[in-house]
């Protein structure tokens, strides 16, 4: 997709002085080009850790939420072309998320630990005017336990097969040579019929549009 730079240029001028409308257009514009750069990067991030929660940010509707936050704080910021504006969004929408998973994580290990609701309490946390971490790291919290049962409903080798392409970002001759298929093209296959199960039960529980792979 060519973002025409033309055009966009004044509706960040207008979203920076708090249009709503214009807002929702650099929003919707820029999208499909910061949850690519986002996907990317994540699956760089979670290599090793947080694998678990890998499946959430192949859905649209996540990066959507906190880009929207992100756009709505684009006072003394000046790009020269689109390329840069998406890249500089991708960075901001990448370290929220971040910060939103060791948010939950920590609250895993803590259990005395709650995450709440927003509330006058929490107000002070985002003091940049960023959605405040605690209410992010709930609905990831919500959303992983959700992924963690669809999962749970899978036979054991779509689990893993999932596992393997999703969170390992394994190829299919690894995923032939792991799990045992007769060809390249069976693991392919097999894990579409993963992937659609998946999304059927997830569907089912109001969660994800698509998921990469």
């Amino acid at each position: 997709m060519t973002i025409d730079w033309a055009l966009l240029q004044p509706a960040i001028v207008a979203a920076a002085a708090g249009d709503r409308e214009a807002q929702a257009r650099v929003v919707a514009t820029c999208l499909p080009e910061v949850r690519t750069l986002v996907h990317r990067e994540l699956q760089h991030d979670f290599r090793q850790r947080h694998r678990w929660i890998l499946p959430l940010f192949s859905t649209q509707d996540v990066v959507h939420e906190v880009l929207a936050a992100v756009v709505q704080d684009l006072a003394d910021t000046e790009f020269v072309g689109a390329a840069p504006f998406c890249a500089y969004l991708g960075t901001l929408v990448r370290h929220r998320l971040l910060d939103a998973v060791r948010f939950h994580e920590a609250a895993r290990r803590d259990r005395r630990q709650q995450v709440a609701e927003p509330t006058a309490g929490l107000a002070g946390i985002a003091t940049d005017g960023r959605e405040a971490t605690p209410t992010l790291a709930a609905s990831l919290g919500e959303r992983a336990a959700l992924v963690r049962d669809a999962l749970g409903e899978l036979p054991e080798r779509h689990r893993r097969l999932l596992e393997l392409r999703l969170c390992e970002d394994a190829t299919f001759p690894q995923i032939r040579a792991a799990l045992g298929y007769a060809s390249d093209e069976t693991a392919r296959q097999a894990f579409l019929d993963a992937q659609a199960r998946l999304l059927v039960k997830l569907r089912g529980r109001g969660l994800g549009r698509t998921l990469a792979g």
